[in-house]
């Protein structure tokens, strides 16, 4: 079976009905949908600073960035289908204008290493994976687009990235 198919199988589907990786079997409790395991992993280490402390301003700019990624996935997954985003849609879709939302990202990281400040955090990892998967496996941003990606290419060097691409790609291959 296929890893793609066990995704499918009624076991899988018993753990994420959607088919979707990445789910995380914490006790008898399911999480789904990256940002959720993120968060929820940044919080059980606090110690790490991967997340700015609770009731912090700075833990509000992470949220809304953390929303800003959801709108960020779904606008480049429109662009990468070809979806005619016109002005009527944009009133009534969450991300508004897809070319907003990249540059209100472009503007917030260029120049800068981390998207909260001066701290490395969990949102730096997801933005860089995002837009390493929308410049490499779903091209929809240009491997010449140096803000986003001097940006992204800081966090995907890192050595804990790298392992975990490698414990990633051998769960794969084991699966499959």
């Amino acid at each position: 079976m296929q890893f793609g198919e066990q995704m499918k199988s009624a076991e899988y589907l018993a753990v994420n009905p959607q088919g979707q990786v990445p789910a995380l079997k914490v006790g008898d409790t399911v999480l789904t949908e990256t940002v959720a395991i993120l968060t929820f992993l940044a919080e059980q280490f606090p110690d790490k600073g991967l997340i700015p402390p609770a009731g912090s301003i700075e833990r509000g700019e992470f949220y809304r960035w953390l929303c800003l990624s959801i709108h960020l996935e779904y606008a480049l997954m429109d662009k990468f289908k070809q979806v005619n985003i016109d002005a009527e849609t944009q009133k009534a879709i969450g991300y508004g204008n897809p070319d907003v939302v990249l540059d209100t990202l472009r503007q917030q990281v260029n120049g800068r290493t981390f998207i909260l400040g001066n701290q490395f955090s969990v949102l730096d990892l997801y933005f860089s994976a995002l837009i390493a998967h929308f410049t490499r496996n779903m091209p929809v941003l240009s491997a010449d687009d140096s803000i986003l990606q001097n940006y992204a290419a800081a966090h995907l060097a890192r050595p804990a990235f790298a392992e975990t691409m490698a414990w990633a790609e051998q769960a794969v291959k084991e699966m499959a």
